[in-house]
C-alpha cells in the first residue's frame, strides 16, 4: 500500500480513536481528510469546490494546501484580491452567524488556522469545528486578522456544515463532473463515507451493508454507534422536514431514539409528545429485514385507552382499521415481566390486510370475524401489545435510499400519516 493510500486510511481511523482529546483529533481528521482529498484529486476538483464558495480560480492547477500553520507568508496572503475566511462546524446555530458579524474587533494573543488554501489569486483560511464545539469569537478576530492588508480589507465570510460538504461531493460533483475515475473516484468515495460514519452528515439513506450488522453475533460498536445516529438522523428528517409529522399534526413534537441493548435485534425510532409512554404513537424500526413503520399500543395505560374506546363504539374501532391503506398487519403480543420495567415478548396473532384478502380472519371488511378474535384476545390478554405494521422490505428500502434517502422520508412519512387516524382514534 502506498504511503498515499495509508494517509487516507490514517484519517479514516482516526475517528474511532479514543480519548482525552477525541474531538479536538476528530476535528484534525476531518480537516486533514477534506485537504488530503483536494490536494491528491485533479485540481478541476479543488477548483469546483472553491467556486461552491464563490471563489473563482480559473482553473489554477497550483492550488496550494497548508495544515495547522499560524501564517503562510504576508506574499501568500496581501496580494490576493479575494480572500475568504471559511468556517466548517458541525451545527450551523445562530451564536457561530452573530460571531461572523462581529470580526472586527479587539483580540488578543495569536491564533492556529486549521487549514490554509491559496493560489493565484485567492487564499481562503479555514476552521472547523466538530461537536458541541462552538467557534470563538476571539479565535475568529485572530484569523480574520490575518486576511488584512489594509488596502483592501478582507469582508468575506462564510459558515459551512459539514453536512453541507457531504453534500457538495455526494450530490452536486457528481452533476458537474459525471466522469470522475479512478483515484479521484475512489478519494471522494472515502472522504463521503469518512463523514457518514463519523455521524457529520443529515440522514443520507440506508445501504445494503447496515444490515449485514444485526447478523453478526459480535456487534462493532462503531457501527453500532453510527446506526442509532442515522436513526436519528431519520427521525429528525420525519419529524421536522418540510412536510413532516410536526407540521401535520401537532400531537409530533418530539422524537425518542431507543439504545441497542446486548439482546436487541433493531434499532428504533417513536413519534409522538414529550411524554407518550401511556398513548398510542408510532415508531419506525430498522431491522435485517427491511424497515418497519407501525402505531404502537404497548404500556398498559397505552391498552387501556384502546379497551375503553373498543367498548364505548367498536364499528368505530372496525372501521378506523378497515380504512387504513393495506397492505398492513395487525399484530397482537403478550408481554411477560422477566423483572421490573423489563419484559418478554409473545407473539399470539397476526392478522392480515389487503396480503390475503380472502383469508377467514383478514381485516378489510368491517364485519370480519377477525375483529371479533382481535377484541377478544386484547381483552383476554393480561398485558397485550398492539402494533399494526406497514414493512418496507430489505431491497425496497435500499432502492427508496438512493438520491440521499429523502424517498425513504417521504414513504415513511406517507405511512404515518395515513395510520394517524388510529392514533387518533386511541387517545381521543
Amino acid at each position: 500500500m502506498t504511503d498515499f493510500h495509508n494517509n487516507i486510511f490514517y484519517f479514516y481511523r482516526g475517528a474511532k480513536q479514543r480519548g482525552q482529546n477525541q474531538e479536538q483529533q476528530l476535528e484534525d481528521n476531518a480537516t486533514k481528510a477534506l485537504i488530503n482529498l483536494l490536494q491528491h484529486c485533479d485540481s478541476v476538483v479543488a477548483s469546483e469546490f472553491l467556486k461552491s464558495l464563490g471563489i473563482k480560480t480559473d482553473n489554477d492547477n497550483t492550488i496550494k494546501f497548508e495544515l495547522q500553520k499560524p501564517t503562510i507568508g504576508h506574499e501568500n496572503i496581501s496580494h490576493r484580491a479575494q480572500r475568504l475566511l471559511l468556517a466548517i462546524v458541525e451545527e450551523n446555530d445562530p451564536e457561530n452567524a452573530s460571531i461572523c458579524k462581529k470580526l472586527n474587533g479587539p483580540f488578543e494573543g495569536d491564533s492556529r488556522p486549521d487549514a490554509w488554501i491559496y493560489g493565484k489569486d485567492f487564499v481562503v483560511l479555514l476552521e472547523s469545528k466538530i461537536g458541541d464545539s462552538p467557534l470563538e469569537l476571539n479565535q475568529m478576530r485572530c484569523h480574520w486578522q490575518k486576511l488584512q492588508n489594509g488596502v483592501r480589507p478582507c469582508t468575506n465570510s462564510k459558515i459551512l456544515t459539514w453536512a453541507e460538504v457531504h453534500q457538495f461531493f455526494a450530490n452536486r460533483l457528481p452533476i458537474i463532473l459525471p466522469n470522475l475515475q479512478g483515484r479521484d473516484k475512489w478519494l471522494v468515495e472515502q472522504f463521503k463515507q469518512y463523514l457518514e460514519w463519523t455521524g457529520m452528515t443529515e440522514f443520507i439513506g440506508f445501504e445494503e451493508s447496515v444490515f449485514e450488522f444485526f447478523v453478526h453475533q459480535e456487534k462493532d460498536p462503531h457501527i453500532k454507534k453510527w446506526m442509532r445516529a442515522a436513526m436519528q438522523g431519520l427521525a429528525e428528517q420525519v419529524l421536522s422536514s418540510d412536510h413532516g409529522l410536526e407540521t401535520f399534526d401537532k400531537f409530533y413534537s418530539d422524537y425518542h431514539v431507543g439504545n441497542f441493548s446486548e439482546k436487541d435485534d433493531h434499532f428504533w425510532a417513536a413519534f409522538g409528545p414529550p411524554k407518550f409512554g401511556g398513548l398510542a404513537h408510532q415508531t419506525v424500526a430498522l431491522y435485517d429485514y427491511g424497515l418497519d413503520v407501525f402505531v404502537n399500543v404497548e404500556l398498559l395505560p397505552a391498552i387501556n385507552r384502546l379497551r375503553k374506546k373498543i367498548k364505548a363504539n367498536d364499528l368505530k374501532f372496525r372501521e378506523v382499521i378497515s380504512d387504513l391503506p393495506a397492505p398492513f398487519t395487525v399484530q397482537i403480543q403478550e408481554r411477560k415481566a422477566k423483572r421490573p420495567r423489563v419484559f418478554d415478548y409473545y407473539t399470539v396473532a397476526e392478522l392480515e390486510a389487503g396480503v390475503h384478502d380472502s383469508v377467514l380472519y383478514g381485516l378489510k371488511d368491517p364485519k370480519s370475524p377477525g375483529f371479533e378474535y382481535l377484541v377478544t384476545l386484547l381483552n383476554q390478554v393480561q398485558l397485550p401489545y398492539l402494533s399494526v405494521i406497514r414493512r418496507i422490505k430489505r431491497k425496497q428500502v435500499v432502492e427508496l435510499s438512493k438520491g440521499g434517502g429523502k424517498t425513504l422520508v417521504d414513504e415513511i412519512l406517507k405511512i404515518t400519516k395515513a395510520f394517524h387516524p388510529l392514533v387518533q382514534f386511541i387517545n381521543e
